[in-house]
């Protein structure tokens, strides 16, 4: 965990050599995360290691020393943060701000030392690659285990659709409350469970949160 404060203060002194082999510079506060960024450290700095998901950083070495027992990084050698550039330079862009406060923000970071220069170059861009490369979540996804998204899917569960011509139903409409829902349910059955699944819950008649929107503003 690396204070706020220490994080602002070396982005300061280093500025983009700290983020020498980021995939990105820094967006300004015209990005949504940036500003959520922001928002936090005003309004609540004592919960941004809470809220958010740290740096990742890689260096050839680092010097460790012991207080009470306890390990603390002295020294770090050619440090560079491959993810997490934004929350880096957002951090020092409201420090700079009136009023603002770090004395609160502490970030959490893992460093990945790359003890072989030679291959600092191909291990570097890998971390990088694949430190900034995430599921994405959309907007809908934080709604999915509000009580009202729940009880539909309850509902989609126990109620039989009316057939055509009248005769007994056979199958349900299937609410994916969560992405991938559908196909995580499917993937836990076999044999006569997952034959009578597909016959209860055809695919076609999959609905998610967005589709529930767009029938209800119809």
């Amino acid at each position: 965990i690396i204070p706020g404060k220490i994080l602002a203060s070396i982005y300061n002194k280093y500025r983009q050599g700290l983020l020498e082999k980021n995939v990105r510079t820094f967006l300004q506060f015209k990005a949504k995360v940036n500003k959520g960024i922001r928002e936090t450290i005003r309004e609540a700095p004592d919960m941004f290691l809470a809220y958010n998901n740290g740096i990742s950083t890689t260096a050839e070495k680092i010097d460790i020393e012991f207080e009470d027992n306890v390990p603390y990084i002295t020294r770090i050698e050619n440090w560079q943060v491959v993810n997490g550039g934004q929350t880096t330079a957002s951090i020092f862009a409201t420090s700079t701000e009136k009023e603002s406060d770090l004395s609160k923000v502490f970030v959490q970071m893992k460093i990945s030392i790359v003890q072989q220069k030679e291959e600092m170059e191909n291990i570097v861009p890998k971390i990088s690659r694949f430190a900034n490369t995430q599921t994405i979540i959309k907007d809908s996804d934080f709604s999915s285990n509000s009580g009202y998204h729940v009880a539909i899917e309850n509902f989609s569960r126990s109620e039989w659709m009316p057939t055509k011509t009248g005769g007994k139903a056979t199958n349900k409409w299937f609410y994916e409350r969560a992405r991938g829902q559908y196909l995580d349910e499917k993937s836990q059955k076999s044999g006569k469970e997952l034959k009578l699944f597909e016959i209860e819950y055809l695919k076609k008649q999959k609905f998610t949160k967005t589709d529930l929107s767009k029938y209800e503003m119809s």
